[in-house]
């Protein structure tokens, strides 16, 4: 056992003001000094990860990461009554879960949060939003390593093929990165259609109502905080990479290239109102223009 207790900086790293409880299904919100008084309590803040969490139920859980051939983790909280424990992992550089600019370190943890979780056989509907208080005197906590991993270095033991999972069984943070994937491909071209004066907010609640719609398709959903901080992502990526100004300046660049060929001009009038060809003629045929 390399460690005796936490490190020094360890409530620092806490939310400002955890998720906490004694019973489970009864959450409140407090100050980290009356949080760490609880069974449970939250360790990550709500979009960053620096803490990786697995729920094993069974008897012995406290030992899955050595039966497992995993490197120790940081501390692991059992209930003395079945032996189940949770099982922690710190992370040397935390990482936010909630930023499209950042999807590929999202991708990367959340393949090796669920390979972790297939070695030790965890439970896969485990939110991760709570875990045992490592502080509190009803678990038994053993404090194995204080070191704190770089994702590459947990990769290294495992192996990343098939992870994370996706689709309607998406768990952890693969269901940060399958939203991600399936609503922003959708906004790159649906926020056309909201280009007028003061679409900010129509646009926002668009996105956020598509990730609602991807996260109830899941298993096991994630918290509404999360879905609301990928759709506010993704909604502010989209209004700032795709302007009306940046697509007329694309088509006029394509239709400088297609010149002196193919069809005659027509004036590209769908440059002018910021819309793609085939949404101009649709609104013309409609009898909207």
């Amino acid at each position: 056992m390399a460690s005796n207790a936490l490190a020094p900086d360890w409530l620092a790293t806490l939310p400002h003001h955890p998720y906490c409880t004694d019973t489970l299904g009864m959450m409140v919100v407090r100050s980290k000094a009356h949080a760490i008084k609880k069974r449970y309590i939250q360790i990550n803040h709500p979009q960053c990860v620096t803490y990786l969490v697995f729920d094993i139920d069974r008897e012995g859980a406290a030992f899955a990461w050595y039966d497992a051939h995993l490197p120790p983790p940081y501390w692991s909280s059992t209930n003395p009554k079945n032996g189940h424990a949770h099982v922690c992992y710190r992370l040397a550089i935390p990482y936010p879960t909630s930023e499209l600019a950042h999807l590929a370190p999202i991708k990367y943890a959340a393949a090796i949060q669920s390979a972790f979780r297939a070695k030790l056989q965890a439970d896969t509907g485990y939110a991760g939003l709570l875990t045992k208080n490592p502080l509190h005197a009803h678990w038994k906590t053993m404090y194995w390593s204080d070191y704190a991993y770089t994702l590459d270095e947990l990769a290294d033991f495992v192996d990343l093929q098939g992870h994370p999972i996706k689709g309607r069984e998406a768990i952890g943070l693969g269901r940060n990165c399958d939203t991600f994937e399936m609503v922003r491909k959708w906004a790159y071209r649906a926020i056309r259609e909201y280009w007028q004066p003061n679409y900010q907010e129509a646009w926002m609640n668009a996105v956020l109502a598509r990730c609602e719609a991807v996260n109830v398709g899941y298993i096991y959903p994630m918290q509404p905080s999360e879905v609301k901080a990928i759709a506010k992502s993704i909604a502010k990526w989209t209004m700032t990479h795709f302007t009306p100004q940046r697509f007329s300046a694309s088509q006029a660049k394509k239709g400088r290239k297609s010149k002196g060929g193919g069809r005659p001009s027509l004036g590209e009038p769908w440059e002018a109102l910021g819309v793609s060809r085939r949404t101009y003629f649709n609104r013309k045929k409609a009898g909207l223009l």
